[in-house]
């Protein structure tokens, strides 16, 4: 990917990342579970903290809050 001067991509490179943004997003956000929040269009931490509200008037008690790291890369 080529930077312009400053390490910002450039306007090419931009409309590319939005052109497969848009082609592989459907996709992948109907594989989704409809109670997962994190980095999804249309959903925000404030709607994951109302879920769990909800979640625990309605006597449910277990939220899962998950991450994923590179191991072993340098």
């Amino acid at each position: 990917m080529k930077k312009a001067g400053i390490g910002i991509p450039t306007i090419q490179d931009r409309a590319r990342q939005a052109l497969v943004k848009s082609a592989l997003e459907p996709e992948w956000e109907s594989r989704f579970e409809s109670t997962s929040y994190g980095f999804r269009p249309g959903r925000s931490a404030h709607d994951a903290i109302g879920r769990i509200y909800i979640a625990i008037n309605q006597g449910q008690y277990y939220v899962l809050d998950a991450g994923a790291r590179r191991s072993g890369m340098k």
